[in-house]
């Protein structure tokens, strides 16, 4: 096979798993709807099940889920066969994944949650299937052939059910209004939960400030204190009026008095950020305006302050 009849299958892959998908999400209907509310409404965790490759989706269905702050975990069943039965509680939802819906894997795990009303939502290719028949909840995936030339390798099969558990789970937090900060506490040790952390996180809250009739060698000397190369400037209300850098000071000195007013150099209307802007956003605005310090405030008084190399080494 020659690189370009390489590149021509993928392709078809890749285009006939989107056609797939494409209609996955206009079929969603008021099933998928309830499902939605039933999971956001839970007071036990969702249990997530499924044999061979579905049982692969099943388990990142279950980490997405638990990620997001909804307890979840994914349940072999032919463990639960064998004496993992006791992980299924009362008020848990759970959600099998099969494509024909007939795997007999199956049986036991279905059976014990009938008994237990233990309510199940399924996601098959098979509305009359066994496993559809016996849920609370049947999801069912549009028409489709598998993406392999022999059309029976789960391939398109698994790629919208993963789909369809993304959109089950991301759905829920649009209800459970589930936001950035929340990720961010699930993942304090992830280079997901970095990308997360805000201003508030690292900043300095120990700012160089001077009182607006400050003088400018005031200036000079708060700023070798605090060493963020700048100053802040205050008015009376201790709302921010400015801004000094060394940078100012430096074009500056050969014309100026040090003891006149340092606001004859100050700058008006300083970049600001508030303490919940991301990290990384940060660093945007810092490079998009060719600064190193970033004052944090609020309603225009300063509450703190970060430089880039700080934010470098958290992001």
């Amino acid at each position: 096979m020659n690189k370009s009849k390489i590149k021509k299958v993928g392709q078809e892959v890749i285009k006939l798993e989107s056609i797939a998908l494409a209609k996955l999400s206009k079929s969603l209907d008021k099933d998928f709807i309830k499902a939605v509310e039933l999971i956001s409404k839970q007071n036990g965790k969702i249990i997530v099940s499924g044999v061979g490759k579905s049982g692969n989706i099943a388990g990142k269905i279950a980490a997405s889920f638990t990620s997001t702050g909804i307890p979840a975990i994914y349940l072999n069943p032919v463990d639960a066969s064998h004496g993992d039965m006791g992980i299924i509680e009362k008020n848990d939802v759970l959600i099998i994944l099969s494509n024909s819906g007939e795997t007999h894997e199956l049986a036991d795990l279905i059976n014990f949650s009938k008994k237990k009303k233990i309510i199940i939502i399924s996601i098959t290719s098979s509305k009359k299937s066994l496993l559809s028949k016996n849920s609370d909840i049947g999801l069912v995936l549009p028409p489709h052939s598998e993406a392999d030339k022999l059309q029976t390798i789960p391939t398109t099969s698994t790629t919208m059910s993963l789909a369809l558990g993304d959109a089950l789970c991301c759905s829920v937090l649009s209800l459970r209004k589930f936001d950035k900060k929340s990720f961010s506490e699930l993942h304090p040790g992830g280079k997901i939960g970095k990308k997360l952390k805000t201003l508030n996180e690292i900043m300095d809250i120990d700012i160089p400030i001077i009182q607006s009739n400050s003088s400018i060698i005031d200036a000079v000397l708060m700023m070798t204190e605090k060493k963020y190369g700048c100053v802040v400037v205050l008015d009376r209300n201790k709302e921010i009026k400015g801004i000094i850098t060394d940078g100012d000071l430096r074009r500056s000195i050969e014309k100026i008095d040090m003891k006149k007013k340092a606001t004859n150099i100050m700058k008006s209307r300083p970049i600001v950020a508030t303490s919940d802007l991301l990290i990384s956003s940060a660093i945007v605005l810092m490079n998009k305006h060719s600064i190193t310090s970033l004052i944090v405030a609020r309603q225009n008084k300063p509450i703190g302050i970060v430089n880039i190399k700080k934010c470098l080494e958290n992001d």
